[in-house]
């Protein structure tokens, strides 16, 4: 047997064993969901109660992690009146409760929740509830805890670390094996791929270990609690941070023999380390997308593989174009013909990469916003719109280098690099690539930190859903009447508010066809919700003034009720006008 095979051999094998270990893994941790949303509480909110019940739920729209303190219930006078003993009744996933001590203080009652999605965002609200009757609150004593903010800034720099170390790991070894494999030998590319594996390493530990306080609102102090790191791994992005830690085992295997055996490795061996090495970087890049947004919402079967390609097609351009910038400003790089060429090998697929990240960020840019104006309205979308205009920049700088080039020409045959869009010469570097690639880097390493804060960023199109319904404000109509009697005709106003779930109040106003207030001698209201087959709920109306009455009613469930309004003009002549009530 072919010693130089055995290693590349063994490789693969080792290699084909820890992604399907992996893989179960992932497979284990489940999908996980952008922003939990909740869909109902016990009491419902708004309720006015006879006698404070014996415990608080709330029901989400997926299975979520309660920190502690997460469920607080608070009486008129804000005292905190739960007993603490919160968890998922019956063991349900998507639902939460907290125990409330007796009490018999009459009034509203204000319940702060905070709970953490299972793509690890913590997410957190408040309502209220009353007892006997409504009443003036001290709701501002129960908002949930914000967190720390010297976690949420170091978090935040770990994930930007953990895909610059991606990038460079990835990028700096697929430029090796594919475009330079002399560069093995050489300081370069092996020390951006060891930097980079050492940044995804802390990076990984570093996450696992503030995801906890992270999510549970608490401090540093509470970063090595065996609680804290232990809620982390019951998210799916636990299960993705210990299949990350495997595959950087493998990875540091990979990249040892990579170095040692790629500058004089035969074509086989070669061929070994760079399926070993795709699967590897497959590997590591689904370990974001499953504990993402790309694992849920519309299309994941679609989204969860292209937010995938999206990674290692960033990772081979960046960390390729890093080593590039590093090399290019080495000692005797402007006369390195070898490292000429491999600028030319990379061209070609610097520019494929473009071309992955411009469709897959398109799909995921109409995935995550669902609308133009969510561009300029959402957060996650002005963030997005910066990082398109940084994309955008580094290929128009390569694009000012190329015509630069052409119109000062090097001996020798030309070729492209970068982005797809800077000229060489095969026989030296021109001076202008190492401008333009540090340029081109420096810009990357800012898309880079945008990425990150994407991740963490609530979906454009859950962020406008969320503020439309926020906007939302009373239901009003003027509906036209005809009962085919003499004088039966006129309009109805209608107003209905807040259209909420809870309480709401009724008013109507009835006119003649002249438009003058008319006291029908029949009116009445119905709602019904045909939708889920409840109704018809009567709202008893009063009269206040001449033509005008108003009612009051409680509204149970969100959805698009009918309201329907029967008018009675004399002892045979009547007819029912109907209005739809959108209640969120």
């Amino acid at each position: 047997m072919n010693d130089r095979r055995a290693p590349g051999r063994a490789l693969a094998r080792a290699a084909a064993g820890v992604v399907l270990a992996v893989s179960a893994l992932l497979a284990g941790a489940g999908t996980a969901s952008a922003h939990a949303v909740l869909e109902s509480t016990n009491p419902a909110a708004n309720t006015v109660l006879q006698d404070l019940p014996p415990q608080v739920t709330l029901t989400f729209g997926e299975s979520v992690l309660l920190p502690p303190n997460g469920l607080r219930v608070f009486d008129p006078d804000g005292v905190q009146v739960d007993d603490g003993s919160t968890g998922h009744p019956g063991g349900a996933g998507d639902t939460v409760a907290v125990g409330l001590r007796p009490g018999s203080a009459q009034g509203s009652y204000t319940v702060a929740w905070r709970v953490i999605s299972a793509d690890t965002h913590p997410v957190s609200g408040a309502f209220t509830f009353s007892v006997g009757h409504a009443s003036a609150t001290a709701a501002a004593v129960a908002a949930p805890p914000g967190g720390s903010a010297a976690v949420a800034v170091l978090y935040g720099i770990v994930r930007a670390l953990a895909y610059a170390s991606f990038a460079a790991l990835v990028g700096a070894a697929a430029l090796l094996l594919f475009c330079w494999p002399q560069g093995a030998a050489r300081a370069a590319g092996p020390r951006v791929a060891a930097g980079g594996w050492v940044g995804l390493l802390g990076a990984t530990v570093g996450t696992l270990l503030l995801q906890g306080p992270y999510g549970d609102g608490t401090g540093l102090d509470t970063i090595l609690t065996p609680g804290s790191v232990a809620s982390t791994l019951q998210l799916p992005l636990g299960s993705a941070l210990v299949a990350r830690l495997l595959l950087l085992v493998a990875a540091a295997i990979h990249l040892g023999l990579l170095v040692r055996r790629l500058p004089t490795a035969d074509h086989r061996t070669r061929a070994a380390l760079r399926w070993s090495g795709a699967a590897l970087a497959v590997g590591m890049a689904a370990t974001w997308s499953v504990a993402g947004h790309a694992a849920v919402g519309l299309q994941p079967v679609i989204a969860f593989p292209a937010d995938v390609a999206h990674l290692v097609a960033m990772a081979v351009w960046l960390g390729g174009l890093l080593v590039l910038a590093v090399a290019l400003w080495s000692p005797g790089a402007q006369e390195d013909g070898e490292l000429a060429a491999a600028v030319s090998r990379f061209s070609p697929i610097a520019f494929g990469c473009v071309v992955v990240l411009v469709g897959t960020g398109t799909y995921q840019s109409w995935r995550q916003l669902g609308s133009w104006s969510a561009f300029v309205d959402t957060g996650y979308g002005r963030i997005l719109l910066v990082k398109i205009v940084a994309v955008a920049v580094v290929i128009g700088v390569a694009a000012v280098s190329r015509h630069a080039v052409h119109a000062r020409p090097t001996p020798g045959p030309h070729v492209t690099a970068g982005a797809g869009a800077t000229a060489v010469a095969t026989t030296a570097p021109h001076p202008v690539l190492r401008r333009t690639v540090a340029v081109e880097t420096a810009i990357a390493v800012a898309v880079l930190g945008l990425t990150a804060v994407l991740v963490d960023a609530e979906p454009g199109r859950t962020a406008e859903a969320a503020t439309a319904a926020a906007a939302a404000g009373p239901v009003d109509g003027d509906l036209h009447y005809d009962t085919g009697g003499p004088g039966g005709t006129g309009t109805v106003s209608v107003r209905i508010d807040p259209a909420r779930t809870g309480p709401d109040t009724l008013e109507v106003t009835v006119r003649n066809a002249a438009g003058d207030h008319l006291d029908p001698p029949g009116l009445e209201a119905e709602l019904s919700l045909p939708e889920r087959g409840l109704g018809p709920l009567t709202l008893a109306l009063h009269r206040t003034a001449t033509g005008t009455y108003a009612g009051s009613g409680q509204i149970p469930l969100a959805g698009t009720w009918q309201l329907a309004l029967t008018v009675r003009t004399d002892d045979l002549d009547e007819t029912t006008v109907r209005l739809p009530v959108p209640v969120r």
